[in-house]
């Protein structure tokens, strides 16, 4: 099964039902049970920031029900792998270099984002 690694930002554009096509298709696959896409614990505190900032908490509510209604759809914790990986990355941000990590520990096929940086990198492969 194909494994993806999704930031903050291309969440929240599936939960909008925002994302772009490609970026959609791969959500709806993981829907089907056909794909994994992995959230970091770091892009879901992001979101819950940001959902509490904004006075969004039902897009709160909404992504954890998605969490749990589907099985392809984890969590992947911060932990000492991932920190170990930061001297491999060139990426500044500490929320990029754990999403960039995670996405290499998994082996990943790509992380899904926006980010023009995170693209730029050429460090894992990217879709949107």
């Amino acid at each position: 099964m194909l494994t993806y690694v999704s930031d903050a930002v291309a969440f929240l554009y599936y939960l909008l039902d925002e994302a772009p096509p490609d970026t959609t298709n791969l959500f709806k696959d993981a829907e089907k049970g056909n794909t994994l896409i992995y959230l970091p614990t770091i892009a879901a505190a992001e979101l819950y920031y940001l959902f509490e900032k904004k006075g969004w908490m039902n897009q709160w509510t909404k992504l954890m029900k998605e969490m749990k209604r589907h099985a392809t759809f984890n969590y992947y914790p911060f932990n000492e792998d991932i920190l170990n990986l930061f001297k491999e990355t060139r990426a500044r941000e500490i929320h990029d270099k754990i999403i960039i990590s995670t996405t290499k520990i998994l082996k990943a096929e790509a992380l899904i984002t926006k980010d023009e940086e995170l693209c730029r990198l050429h460090e894992v492969n990217t879709v949107w």
